[in-house]
């Protein structure tokens, strides 16, 4: 299971405070080496990604990455991130954009970051991402467990614009 909050005009700290009360979490924050956020003595598990005004978070009954980016082509960052078999793959700036946010929340996911390699995630091998499209922006979500509710998926989605 898990629950996607998509709030525009709102911090992350502000948005995950929000959450955790809405959901009457007092655990403490903790962080493994790379930065990735987890709750201490807690089994639920969250991610948070922001772009211009808009910030989402997912929190979830295992291991997850969020990422949002607004629909945009990076010509320069091609070479850098993406497989040969990727590269041949993107033809628009929505292309583009889908493989990045699929990148980063696969690495949000493993809890390494940016430093795990952006090229190193093969995105027409991994299939677990979940994309959803608000406005100009696309949202990825990697869920590892997915598969689990394949048949019954249970998909929130908070939006609140202010």
């Amino acid at each position: 299971m898990y629950k996607l909050y998509i709030e525009k005009n709102i911090s992350s700290d502000d948005l995950l405070k929000k959450v955790l009360d809405e959901h009457k979490i007092k655990d403490d924050i903790i962080y493994n080496d790379y930065g990735k956020p987890y709750l201490k003595g807690n089994k639920l598990y969250f991610n948070i990604s922001n772009c211009d005004n808009y910030t989402v978070l997912v929190i979830s009954s295992s291991e997850v990455g969020v990422d949002i980016e607004k629909i945009t082509f990076k010509e320069r960052a091609i070479d850098k991130i993406c497989t040969d078999k990727e590269k041949k793959m993107i033809k628009t700036p929505e292309d583009f954009t889908i493989m990045w946010v699929k990148k980063e929340s696969y690495v949000k996911y493993l809890g390494v970051g940016l430093a795990y390699g952006l090229k190193n995630v093969d995105t027409l091998k991994i299939k677990n991402f979940i994309l959803k499209k608000v406005d100009n922006y696309y949202i990825s979500i990697y869920l590892d467990k997915w598969w689990r509710f394949k048949k019954w998926i249970y998909f929130i989605v908070v939006i609140k614009t202010y």
